[in-house]
């Protein structure tokens, strides 16, 4: 069932994951060395720069799950998303592996794969199926 919508602390439409998300995040009292973890990018920042944003959506984005709100300022050109991660025999991620992203013919994607093995992120308007082409390590 979809959740009815509310004002958020900025006056616009929220949903129901950006009002938990502001309620939770706005009453958390300063902790000057605690770290939060962006969940998409893998990255660390400072949790005391969440209370910086005015909107649950603002700090759902800075903590990499906007994509979970179904507010009316999720981008829905951008509503499918995908990420892929290049591991070994071992289980360890593969950093530096140069690869394309296809959709169908298209390539819509393309780089070299982080630290852990991941590649971008791959954002699509609907849902489409992706083909991986590995080029060896840089």
């Amino acid at each position: 069932m979809k959740q009815p919508k509310r004002e958020d602390a900025a006056g616009k439409e929220a949903c129901q994951v950006c009002r938990v998300t502001y309620s939770v995040f706005s009453i958390m009292p300063a902790m000057p060395a605690a770290m939060a973890l962006n969940v998409e990018t893998g990255e660390f920042f400072l949790m005391d720069t969440l209370h910086a944003y005015s909107t649950g959506h603002d700090i759902a984005e800075a903590l990499g799950y906007a994509w979970a709100c179904d507010c009316h300022e999720r981008n829905a050109e951008q509503r499918f998303d995908e990420q892929f991660m290049l591991k070994d025999h071992s289980g360890e991620g593969l950093a530096g592996v140069r690869y394309r992203v296809r959709a169908g013919s298209s390539v819509i994607a393309g780089g070299v794969t982080d630290s852990q093995g991941r590649t971008q992120r791959i954002l699509t308007r609907d849902s489409r199926r992706l083909t991986l082409e590995i080029h060896g390590q840089v």
